[in-house]
């Protein structure tokens, strides 16, 4: 069993090396935030977050073991599932599809289901992005679409080529969170994956779709639980100031902030 020494010692490096304040404020209003993954480079999760001026803490859960991950949780008031890999679909009884995936990391599916069933259980605020949206869907009970262009005839929409960024427009469910925050609905945003949601988890709410018919958007249905958001798209690599991307970013920092004061 690690000592409460052992766990404080892990959790100094890990915020060391995912610390990101927007401004100088007393450390008692700052979050903490549980990255699933970041990137190393460009278009960062952190660096949107971070442009909309609000002071957090970010700690990245790539590389640290299941148990740790589970201890780190305790300590965050949010968790951000973010883009990535696909999802083993063994999880979600496509197994027999795994050839028709492109890379898998079973160790990421791993460390994020710990991650996100502690933050339910914690009712921690969750937001989504790609992957991110999938893999809570998986984890509700809810199952993917193995490859768009082969199952849905519509990959062209979603990714451009093998790799490549597309750009289209989502409509949003009207009375939605995210149609409250736009005035112009459809609304152009960024993506790029082959899978997407094909049966929708149950308690889980559509609030976007794409003009083929896929979910673009979730939330959880019953709104009096903790909050809970997830898009198919990339908020965080448009401009910053793009309306709908920020606030998204600002709204998952409010709900952590309210989070941290029922601590």
């Amino acid at each position: 069993m690690k000592t409460k020494r052992t766990l404080l010692i892990q959790l100094t490096f890990a915020l060391i090396a995912g610390l990101v304040s927007c401004q100088e404020t007393n450390k008692d209003e700052i979050v903490t935030i549980a990255f699933s993954r970041e990137r190393k480079s460009e278009h960062l999760y952190s660096d949107w977050l971070k442009a909309q001026g609000y002071p957090f803490h970010a700690i990245i859960l790539t590389g640290l073991s299941e148990q740790q991950v589970a201890d780190t949780m305790a300590y965050c008031d949010a968790l951000l599932l973010t883009g990535g890999a696909d999802i083993y679909p063994g999880i979600y009884g496509k197994e027999a599809d795994t050839t028709r995936c492109g890379f898998i990391d079973r160790e990421r599916d791993a460390y994020e289901t710990i991650a996100y069933k502690k933050a339910k259980e914690m009712q921690l605020p969750v937001l989504g992005i790609c992957r991110g949206l999938q893999m809570i869907n998986v984890l509700e009970g809810g199952t993917l679409y193995i490859d768009l262009p082969q199952d849905k005839g519509s990959g062209e929409l979603h990714r451009v080529g093998a790799e490549d960024w597309s750009t289209h427009p989502v409509e949003l469910q009207p009375a939605s969170i995210l149609a409250g925050f736009v005035n112009n609905n459809p609304y152009p945003v960024v993506s790029n994956h082959h899978q997407g949601i094909d049966v929708l988890a149950p308690g889980l709410l559509a609030i976007a779709h794409s003009n083929d018919g896929l979910i673009e958007a979730i939330t959880r249905a019953d709104q009096q639980l903790p909050f809970m958001l997830a898009v198919q798209w990339h908020p965080e690599w448009v401009d910053y100031n793009d309306t709908l991307s920020a606030k998204i970013a600002e709204k998952f920092l409010q709900e952590a902030i309210k989070r941290k004061t029922l601590k």
